[in-house]
């Protein structure tokens, strides 16, 4: 009988794993050509991109990108701690677990040869992905960890890959991403 329930434990905790695949939808407020791809880089501490992880057609003004459950690369990640960009972050107060990191930022591009992911030669345009007045960063971390800071800042990291939604006013507002929720690019800005 213990056998089978740890069977049954581990097969719903595979389940649940599977489940929580970050995935982001959403649309593009602009003009896109039918070539367009909407791509998610690892990038280095100073946004520089490193390599392309995950991309999508934009199709209709829409897209949709799940994103690997595979780590970042080792180049692309550092101590989860001021070195990263964390948006809306002025004063770094506490970690509550070391951890290492890395972000992901967005980029559209024209894949001129349908090779379906970029290639030398295809321009990079950086997007940002926003949730009404907030706009989605998403970090990997490599253990679950609590980022604090000043204005009442707290990001709570699970192990893998967050999508947190970051709204700066008076106080900072970081709140997770859910997948029901769709993500805005908006061309003009």
């Amino acid at each position: 009988m213990k056998r089978r329930l740890s069977v049954l434990t581990l097969l719903s905790l595979g389940l649940a794993a599977q489940a929580g695949a970050l995935s982001l939808n959403g649309t593009v407020q602009g003009e896109v050509t039918p070539d367009t791809r909407l791509g998610g880089w690892a990038v280095t501490p100073f946004g520089q991109p490193v390599q392309e992880l995950v991309s999508a057609p934009v199709t209709g003004g829409r897209f949709s990108l799940a994103l690997p459950d595979a780590a970042p690369p080792v180049r692309a990640q550092v101590p989860v701690d001021d070195r990263l960009s964390w948006p809306g972050l002025i004063d770094l107060t506490r970690v509550s677990a070391p951890a290492q990191a890395a972000e992901l930022k967005f980029y559209l591009y024209r894949d001129t040869n349908g090779s379906g992911s970029h290639d030398e030669g295809e321009p990079l345009r950086e997007v940002r992905l926003n949730v009404g007045r907030g706009g989605v960063f998403v970090v990997w971390a490599s253990a679950a960890t609590t980022v604090t800071g000043s204005r009442d800042y707290q990001a709570a990291l699970e192990s893998g890959w967050n999508a947190l939604v970051v709204d700066v006013r008076n106080t900072v507002r970081v709140q997770p991403y859910t997948p029901q929720t769709t993500v805005q690019i908006d061309l003009g800005r």
